[in-house]
Parts: C-alpha cells; sequence; structure tokens
C-alpha cells in the first residue's frame, strides 16, 4: 500500500479560473463535482492507496475535510515543487509515494492499479508514464498535447507518478529547472549531453536514453513506463481541455 499526494493548487487566478469563478483550476465544476474529487474518488478506490495528502488552497480543502484526509494550505505564491514537498512532509519519506494532479477527472481506480501493477517490484526511486501519442489519436483524436518524437515514436507524459519523497526533499532545488520545461521539450533537450543531438536528428534517441541520462545526472532510479490509459495525460490546463472532458462525461452520462 502507498501514500498518495495530490496538487490542487493555489490561489493563483488564471483565464481559464477566472471564466469558472474558481480559485483554481482543481475545483472547477464538471456534472456537479469539482475535478478534484473524481482524482479522490480513484485514489479512495484504488486497491494500492492507503494515505491521501491534499495540498491546495485553504477555502476550499476546508470545505472537503469530511472525507477524512490530510491536508495541506498551499501559498498563492508556492511553486508546484514546494506544494509537492509540503505534502511529502506528511507521509513515510521511505516508501514510494503516488504523486497526482487535481485536474485529471478521466481518470479512476482501475487505472491507477493498472499503473501501480506496472510499476512492480516497486524497487526504483521514480517512475514516470510514458504516452503514446497514436494512443491519445485512438481515443482521443481533438485532444491537444505537447510531444516529443523519439525512436520510439512522439510521445508525452502522464499526471500521475510514483517518487521517493526522502530523494525528493533532498534534491528539490535540483529539479527547478527540469520542472520549468518539463512542457517545452526543445528547451528541455538542452539539459542533454551533446551527443544526443544527432541521434534526435536522426529519429534514434530512445526512451532508455534519456532514462539513463536523467537516472545519472539526478542521482537517482528512474524508470520509464509505458502506458496506454492516456486518461492520465487529459488535464484541464485550457478551454478546450476543459470541453474534452465534458463533452467525454456528456457522451457516457
Amino acid at each position: 500500500m502507498f501514500s498518495a499526494v495530490v496538487l490542487a493548487g493555489g490561489g493563483k487566478k488564471e483565464p481559464l479560473t477566472e471564466q469558472e469563478g474558481v480559485s483554481n483550476k482543481a475545483f472547477i465544476n464538471l456534472e456537479g463535482q469539482t475535478l478534484l474529487s473524481y482524482t479522490l474518488k480513484a485514489l479512495e478506490e484504488s486497491s494500492y492507496i492507503s494515505k491521501i495528502v491534499v495540498v491546495g488552497p485553504g477555502r476550499e480543502l476546508n470545505e472537503l475535510q469530511s472525507k477524512g484526509h490530510n491536508f495541506v494550505i498551499a501559498g498563492e505564491r508556492e511553486t508546484m515543487l514546494n506544494n509537492l514537498a509540503a505534502g511529502f512532509e506528511q507521509v513515510d519519506n521511505s516508501s514510494l509515494c503516488l504523486v497526482a494532479t487535481g485536474d485529471i477527472p478521466l481518470v479512476n481506480a482501475e487505472i491507477i492499479d493498472n499503473f501501480a501493477e506496472l510499476c512492480r517490484p516497486h524497487d526504483a526511486d521514480f517512475y514516470y508514464p510514458v504516452l503514446n501519442k497514436e494512443d491519445f489519436m485512438l481515443k482521443f483524436p481533438q485532444t491537444e498535447r505537447t510531444y516529443v518524437r523519439l525512436k520510439e515514436g512522439f510521445i508525452t507524459g502522464g499526471n500521475i507518478a510514483f517518487l521517493k519523497p526522502g530523494w525528493f526533499l533532498e534534491n528539490k532545488e535540483r529539479l527547478e529547472l527540469f520542472v520549468s520545461y518539463r512542457k517545452k521539450p526543445l528547451k528541455l533537450m538542452r539539459l542533454m549531453p551533446i551527443s544526443f543531438i544527432p541521434k534526435y536528428v536522426l529519429k534514434s534517441l530512445s526512451i532508455d536514453d534519456l532514462v539513463d541520462h536523467l537516472s545519472r545526472l539526478l542521482g537517482l532510479k528512474a524508470k520509464a513506463v509505458k502506458f496506454d490509459r492516456v486518461e492520465i495525460g487529459i488535464d484541464v490546463d485550457k478551454i478546450s481541455d476543459l470541453h474534452l472532458v465534458r463533452d467525454v462525461f456528456h457522451r457516457y452520462s
């Protein structure tokens, strides 16, 4: 069994949150519930999760305390990494912890469990899901994602991962640049060895190449997990994302 930390943001206003009249996108209404409530439901029903910590804005989280989860109030100007560190302070630092964002309403317990099973034997410090563009196009052709072209094809990441809190808390400062480039593949490539450039141009740079380099660079044991449940990549960052998830719910309700 694992703990989970859910990032529900701070109180920073964005065009999407201002349009929807909420302090953070995790609290946008979808079929009578918040986006966050769908993420929490998936974790609550997962057979792998025993404890849930939510990091987010105070007023909204106070309204959810009856659910029995642990809550950490996020500051308006706090970064994602600072919020994650605050959440990790509430869990066992020596065991893997599932990290999820609060705006992935298409995720369910089966998907969480599938990912946890693919990460067996759970002996690494970091497990990150790798999603293929072809799988996105088959299931959600209207979605707009950021992809990077590798040997395996066009790939992107998901919004859940397993991470060792102890390693993170010791290395948080080193991760700031990586996080700032997480949706800018070309800038992220600048952090890679020069030898990667011809491989990238020739379409021979592989997922394993990147994982091996990042593991050495950051001093951790990382594993990329190929995953076809692209629902973990459908987060709500912009108006088109919200239209997509609302359309999905209307079609299946």
